[in-house]
Parts: C-alpha cells; structure tokens; sequence
C-alpha cells in the first residue's frame, strides 16, 4: 500500500522561464519527501522545461513521475496525471504560479474535516514583471475587471464558492463526478465544478491558503487570452451568470449605435467613470496607471464579449468549424 499522502500535478509546456520557482514551491508545503509525490506532465516542450525539472526534482530525491500529453492540453494533462497518481489527495497548480508554504497541506486538513468537500482553494496575487504586467495583473484582482471571482478578489475568511483555483481534491472525487472534459480548450475547471456540485459535493475558496501567479505581460497576450475566455465560457456551457456580463456590455453598445451617438457616448463615459472609481479605490496610482487600466480593461471586456458572441455564433455551426 502506498505511503504517499499527496499527489501535486504539473501539466507543462515550454515553462523554462517559470518551472523552477514552482517545484520549489511545492517542495516547501509541510510534508516529508517520502509522503508526496510529484507528477510532471509534459506536452512535448521544445525549450529547457523538461531537463531543469529532471535536474530539481533528482535533487531533491523527492517521488517524481515524468509523462508524456501528447494531446498537448491542459484538460488531457491533469487526466494523465490524475489517472496515475498514487495519493489520496491531488493538488494541481499551475506552472506560472509558486504555492506559499503549507497551501496544500492547509488544503488536506480542511478536507479531513468535512466529508462532502471536494475541492479546497486559495487566492491568487497576481505577479507581473514590467509596467504593461503590472497593470494586467491590477485588472485580474479587482472586482470591475474580474466580476465576483473570490479566488482573484479575496475573501477574508473560508467561503464556499462555486469554483475554485489550483485546487487540492479528494482523488475519490473524480471516480464518483467524472474527469476535466478533454473536448474544450478552455473553462475545463468550471465545468468539472459544475459537475463535482451536481454530485453533492462542495468546493471552498480559503485565505489561508495563497499563490503567486504570473500573467500574460503584453496587451496583444491579454487581449487574446480574453477573447479565448470568453468564446470558451460560453461554448463549453460551464458559465455563471457573472461571465455574460461582458457579453451583455458589447450588446449595450451595439444596439446604442442604432439609437443614437449620444447615447453611446454616455454609456462609454458612464463605463470609465465607474471602471476609474474601482480603480483608484483599490490601488496607488498615477494618471499613466490610470489611463493604461482604462485601455486594458475596455479591451479585455470588449475582446471577452466578443468572444462570447463568436461562440453563440458558432455553435450551430461547430460540426462543420474547429475553434481552438
């Protein structure tokens, strides 16, 4: 029988600038070498990624596994790794990030306690590295930006949430609810918590338990990522309601260019007055921070609306067009 209490999983590909600060971070969480393991699952990556993690976990002479996705996504890897871990409970962060000591094990403890809790997560602090990350990662943790994601805006003490960020699990869950649906590109997480809650189960965002995550650091990344976001959120069918809130924003505007310019304008001044407001609440701020936050998050919200708005259009259409 194995000793091996927890499984933390890696799904990886070409992360050489960041794969190091994250298997030492999952090295730091309170257990002794021969109580976990470690699962890299590798989606073929073409830089260092793969040799710097050989090098840090042979090191450590911690219980590692190294796999192969061919499939090289993300749903397909936290399968693979899944299916073939050993522990009990299963963490699965994600390689830009770097779990502050004892995340999972605060994680483990909390699911000892509470037999129809499936999944326990924390906050995320957003990292970035230059001006243009520094504003993106502003965005990702303010209300205006992200809507009612407790995992990016904070809680002050255990809630129970609908979804919830690198998750530690109970293993069992997914023998009872099923695996991450290899189907979508996006949105994996949300739709499997959908199906963890249609099975009884409850999921808790903690502030006991905290990450660093790094984002995108350019606008045409961002931009991007949100448009993917918002296409995938809708196309996978795993959204909340807080995730049409860009979609319904794109729409206000299209139907008020027929109405009149006027009142385009005011629904775009209206738009910025509120977006500064939340802004400045929250941050120190000059007015290039200010004015670079506006640009962002009107473009992140266009760009996820839009998004969302391909997807209700695609959807009849999907048998014939691959969306990736």
């Amino acid at each position: 029988m194995s000793d091996i209490t927890v499984s933390m999983l890696l799904v990886v590909r070409n992360s050489e600038e960041y794969i190091s600060s994250a298997l030492y971070s999952l090295l730091r969480q309170g257990y002794d070498h021969s109580e976990f393991e470690i699962i890299i699952v590798d989606g073929e990556s073409e830089d260092l990624t793969l040799s710097l993690a050989k090098q840090i976990l042979s090191e450590s002479k911690v219980n590692y596994l190294i796999l192969n996705n061919k499939a090289h996504s993300l749903a397909s890897g936290w399968n693979i790794g899944i299916k073939n871990a050993k522990g009990k409970y299963i963490v699965r962060p994600d390689a830009h990030s770097e779990l502050l000591n004892n995340y999972v094990k605060n994680g483990v403890d909390k699911l000892k306690k509470d037999p129809l809790l499936a999944c326990v997560g924390g906050i995320l602090r957003t990292q970035s590295k230059d001006i243009f990350g520094g504003v993106i990662a502003k965005i990702l943790s303010n209300p205006v930006g992200v809507g009612g994601s407790l995992f990016r805006i904070g809680v002050s003490k255990d809630t129970y949430s609908d979804t919830a960020v690198f998750g530690v699990y109970k293993k069992s869950v997914f023998d009872k609810c099923g695996y991450f649906d290899e189907s979508l590109k996006r949105n994996q997480d949300v739709d499997f918590h959908k199906r963890v809650s249609a099975c009884g189960y409850k999921l808790l965002t903690s502030p006991s338990m905290v990450a660093n995550y790094y984002s995108r650091d350019t606008f045409i990344g961002f931009v991007a990522q949100g448009f993917r976001n918002g296409f995938w959120v809708i196309a996978s069918g795993g959204y909340f309601l807080r995730h049409l809130a860009p979609f319904a924003f794109v729409l206000l505007l299209f139907f008020s260019v027929f109405v009149s310019l006027k009142l385009t304008l005011m629904i775009l001044a209206g738009y910025l007055v509120v977006t500064t407001y939340f802004f400045i609440k929250r941050n120190k701020f000059s007015i290039l921070d200010v004015l670079l936050f506006d640009i962002f998050i009107f473009s992140l919200h266009i760009s996820y609306g839009f998004g969302s708005a391909s997807a209700i259009i695609y959807a009849p259409l999907k048998k014939f067009i691959k969306f990736s």
